[in-house]
């Protein structure tokens, strides 16, 4: 009985710290600094100066700018998504480092995605087809229905070889136990 409450006291007090750090963690996420907040919505934005590197990134001029008026307008009381709207409507969708899902930008993202599962599936049925291949082909312990009729077939096919031999070229009726061989 008092094994049975220490374990019951100890379930209780896990509940308790898991529940504590349940809604620490994961309802009540960190609080981020202004400078975080600049930093992940200028990452979002490409440099319209440097190719191939965020706002974030860049040490241009316009770069730097740009932090300031994100740093500025979050500071007002904006929110990321507005802040990245105020840019798109300045600059349009280019200025976006991942552009938004429609028209065109939509067909760029489904392509990719569609050929990798297309030849992904070709792959499957490809090795497939190779597995159930092997499996007929396989060597077995004695000899299958299908070695047996291709050592037939291979049989049939030297006979007849032999036989066409034979009739063009006595050096060959040698070799064929059937057929005798006169010397000329």
């Amino acid at each position: 009985m008092r094994k049975r409450r220490s374990f019951l006291l100890a379930l209780a007090v896990a509940a308790i710290v898991g529940s504590i750090w349940f809604y620490v963690f994961l309802v009540k996420p960190p609080q981020q600094t202004l400078d975080q907040r600049v930093h992940d919505v200028a990452s979002q934005l490409k440099c319209l100066v440097c190719q191939g590197e965020s706002v974030a990134d860049s040490p241009a001029t316009l770069s730097q700018q740009m932090r300031g008026i994100i740093r500025q307008q979050l500071q007002s009381g904006k929110s990321e998504p507005e802040v990245i709207q105020y840019f798109v409507s300045r600059y349009g969708d280019r200025i976006l480092w991942s552009p938004p899902w429609q028209g065109l930008t939509l067909l760029a993202w489904l392509v990719p995605i569609a050929l990798l599962l297309g030849g992904t599936l070709l792959l499957f049925f490809v090795l497939r087809g190779w597995h159930t291949q092997s499996d007929c082909v396989s060597p077995g312990d004695g000899a299958t229905g299908t070695d047996v009729r291709h050592e037939k077939d291979m049989e049939y096919y030297q006979q007849q070889l032999e036989q066409e031999l034979a009739a063009e070229d006595p050096i060959f009726a040698t070799h064929l136990p059937n057929i005798e061989w006169e010397a000329n």
